[in-house]
């Protein structure tokens, strides 16, 4: 919406007239002035012809327009009636948008002031408050999760069973069933994240350890260990799950690959959970993933995306070890 704001002192010439000797025609219904008068850029009007039918009128509320007035899409308001009833109003506090304001992923504008106001949704970057997302919660580890992403959120054993039965399926079908049997999985805190990975980074979502043991220089066994943050929603928990399920496929055939281009690829692992839940949140993530200026996460990803969508799973699977 375009909006302009003029005074009828600057853009108009309104005189009234006392009529004098010479005839005057009205310009609006052509008979002859024989009172006073109004001139209006020009041309001469009965008295009651211009305010019935020249003078601008508010396209809001029908009255006359005297003195400032605001356009918007070619239509003219009061200054009052343009902010309560045409502006944009918060969706937040439900005041009129004037000036800079911001406007989320999600569709949600609000003032400038609310982020300090209201904390953000650790999974899908909405102002955590009544209005936009019906509130929330803040977990002991610090994190806050609105009460959406709450609604799908990994709490339990059972859902994390569940979800690894999903990927594991979603993964083979892609070419990659080579994985252990039981690979464990554990929900933990950010706080406990931080101390299995030794990374101290409040974006981390996953982290799988992993041990080798040899006898005489002999490989003879291999474990992981998954650690991914509890209550995360659903599709994020997947996502995660699948990059770690890709660190593990690594580790067991033993690919040392260059940091961008191991995490670029297990991030392929997330981008194939992503593509397949095809909701408003899954794209938000893509769009996160797509845009990251990390030179692993974001960088590295986006090399092994354009290398999966040139060569496909089975190729990019079998090229692996001389990608660089």
């Amino acid at each position: 919406m375009i909006n302009f704001q003029f005074s009828l002192s600057f853009g108009l010439l309104l005189v009234l007239v006392t009529l004098l000797n010479a005839k005057t025609k009205c310009y609006h219904c052509g008979l002859e002035i024989s009172d006073d008068y109004v001139m209006f850029e020009g041309k001469s009007y009965h008295k009651a012809c211009y305010e019935e039918h020249v003078q601008l009128r508010c396209d809001h509320c029908g009255e006359t327009i005297e003195g400032q007035f605001n356009i918007a899409d070619g239509k003219n308001y009061h200054p009052d009636c343009y902010r309560d009833n045409i502006l944009q109003k918060c969706d937040i506090c439900g005041d009129p948008l004037q000036g800079r304001y911001y406007t989320d992923y999600w569709g949600n504008s609000y003032h400038l002031s609310h982020p300090r106001d209201y904390p953000e949704c650790s999974s899908c970057g909405r102002l955590i408050c009544e209005s936009l997302t019906s509130g929330g919660y803040k977990l002991s580890d610090g994190r806050h999760i609105c009460t959406i992403c709450n609604e799908t959120a990994v709490t339990n054993e059972y859902q994390v069973e569940s979800s690894m039965r999903y990927v594991r399926r979603l993964l083979a079908s892609n070419h990659i069933s080579e994985l252990p049997e039981h690979i464990p999985v554990s929900l933990v805190d950010q706080g406990r994240l931080k101390r299995v990975s030794s990374l101290y980074s409040d974006a981390m979502k996953g982290f799988t350890d992993h041990n080798m043991n040899s006898r005489n220089g002999v490989v003879v066994s291999k474990e992981s260990h998954i650690y991914i943050l509890s209550d995360l929603p659903q599709t994020m928990f997947r996502a995660v799950l699948a990059h770690e399920l890709l660190h593990v496929y690594l580790f067991d055939r033993s690919l040392d690959l260059r940091s961008d281009i191991r995490e670029g690829f297990c991030n392929l692992g997330s981008e194939l959970v992503y593509r397949e839940s095809a909701s408003r949140f899954a794209k938000y993530q893509l769009v996160n993933m797509v845009e990251s200026p990390d030179p692993d996460y974001g960088a590295g990803y986006r090399k092994m995306s354009d290398l999966l969508a040139r060569r496909g799973w089975k190729l990019l699977l079998s090229e692996l070890v001389g990608i660089h």
